[in-house]
């Protein structure tokens, strides 16, 4: 391991031994310097890293406001950002909407959007995809579908790269790989179901039949079908799955 990933561990350690300024220290130093010495942490960074922030911002209310204050840096960075467009902006615009998912305050991707929509139209749309699900969780169909796109490309989209990397594991046939395809399976399946909402509630039930037909027919591995059926008929199962999983791991060890 590398030396940013010993600092997040040094964080977490801090934080269960009550060191909660040196955690807080520890969490400021990843979240900006991580990417830098090790880019393959770009993943942790907006989940497992902000996570076990949260975690220290409920024993630890600085932290709370410390990552808020970054949220707002950044956020005027984006809005100071003018019309231009690039990986720059957009992945700016990424590290917001996990801090703002992670605080809970998914209105304020939202509100950030509508200002983009007006403010850096060309931008927007480049950073509509990782908006989506602020926007329907703000019930702003109306903004979610301008930005929505060819609905039925988009889940073939989603299909084609789901089958990619199903395709991608039966090559190594691992069973370790299960938990990462069961991950890729849950998000394919929040992915659809925030098309088909936002469609069913812009009163397009046509459409929103022919996506979700969509959604499995694209999909190649009758496996992989059957999967995704399963969590859109009982959502949850996906994660049941994995837990199950898990517990076998740990029975057979």
């Amino acid at each position: 391991m590398g030396q940013a990933h010993d600092v997040l561990e040094r964080a977490r350690a801090a934080r269960l031994e009550g060191r909660y300024e040196d955690a807080l220290r520890d969490h400021l130093w990843f979240h900006e310097n991580a990417l830098a010495v090790e880019p393959g942490l770009a993943g942790v960074r907006l989940s497992f890293a902000l996570r076990d922030w949260i975690y220290l911002a409920e024993q630890f209310p600085l932290a709370r406001r410390a990552l808020q204050g970054l949220r707002d840096r950044d956020t005027e960075r984006m809005l100071n950002g003018g019309e231009g467009t690039g990986p720059g902006l957009r992945e700016l615009f990424r590290d917001i909407v996990a801090i703002n998912s992670a605080l809970g305050e998914d209105r304020a991707t939202h509100d950030l959007f509508v200002r983009m929509d007006i403010q850096m139209p060309l931008l927007a749309r480049q950073c509509a995809d990782f908006a989506l699900p602020a926007l329907v969780a703000a019930e702003d169909f109306t903004l979610a579908r301008r930005y929505l796109g060819d609905p039925a490309e988009r889940v073939r989209g989603l299909a084609a790269s789901l089958n990619a990397y199903t395709e991608e594991l039966v090559k190594t046939a691992g069973t370790s790989s299960a938990p990462a395809l069961l991950s890729f399976v849950l998000n394919y399946t929040k992915e659809v179901r925030l098309v088909v909402e936002v469609l069913r509630r812009q009163d397009d039930e046509a459409l929103a039949e022919q996506v979700s037909r969509a959604a499995l027919d694209e999909l190649k591995s009758d496996a992989l079908r059957d999967a995704v059926e399963r969590e859109f008929d009982s959502p949850g199962a996906t994660i049941q799955a994995m837990v199950a999983h898990a517990r076998a791991n740990v029975t057979e060890h």
